[in-house]
């Protein structure tokens, strides 16, 4: 009974073999991600971590063959070249500096072939409008509308490791309108702009690093 057992497990794995071959996924791609320039006096400083964040999520969903290396790492690897008081001051300068032998060694050691450069962050308006809130008669509750404006402009590049140049230019802004109507309980209702931007500026990487990625047709001689 046990050789039986045996060999009908043997026939099964071997009949999905092509089955699991095929469902593996494509070769990873990895993607370094920084954000510059950096300026800690700008209030958008505080808001790097959370932009990253976000465009990491939607890459990741959008291009599951990407493997993203967090900034934090790069900013190790590239030590102290990224930091506020050493950073390229400069587009061109910042080519140059990836350009350097010892930056491209750096950066090879992890594997990496594209750099995601971003920037940008939202600018949120003061609160307009007012909610007045009471009770009495073993009753209580609030009337009243608040509102607030929020902009989010991100800005991302996606630079090619092997020839320190940029291979594409990406860009999303969106504007909303945050509220708080108040009718008994206030009920907040956010604009989440950030979240808007990140998505359609993730998405639009992801494609450029697949396009990036995919290897060239086959040139045909002419006749």
């Amino acid at each position: 009974m046990r050789v039986v057992v045996r060999a009908l497990v043997g026939l099964i794995l071997w009949l999905c073999l092509p089955l699991a071959a095929g469902a593996q996924s494509p070769d990873s791609i990895s993607v370094g991600i920084v954000g510059w320039p950096l300026d800690p006096a700008d209030a958008l400083h505080a808001l790097v971590s959370d932009v990253e964040r976000c465009l990491t999520e939607r890459i990741r969903n959008v291009a599951p063959e990407i493997s993203l290396i967090p900034q934090r790492a790069i900013r190790d690897a590239l030590f102290p070249l990224l930091e506020p008081a050493t950073q390229p001051q400069s587009e061109e300068a910042f080519a140059a500096m990836l350009a350097r032998d010892d930056v491209r060694a750096r950066l090879a050691a992890r594997g990496l072939r594209h750099l995601i450069v971003f920037a940008g962050g939202t600018r949120k308006d003061d609160w307009g409008g007012a909610i007045g809130c009471g009770g009495g008669f073993g009753a209580g509750g609030c009337v009243g509308f608040m509102w607030r404006g929020e902009r989010t402009v991100l800005a991302a590049a996606l630079w090619s490791l092997d020839g320190s140049t940029i291979v594409r230019r990406e860009g999303a802004t969106v504007e909303g309108t945050s509220v708080v109507p108040a009718f008994v309980l206030p009920i907040p209702i956010m604009a989440r702009t950030q979240a808007h931007a990140c998505r359609e500026l993730g998405t639009r990487i992801a494609n450029a690093i697949r396009e990036s990625a995919a290897p060239e047709p086959p040139k045909t001689p002419r006749d």
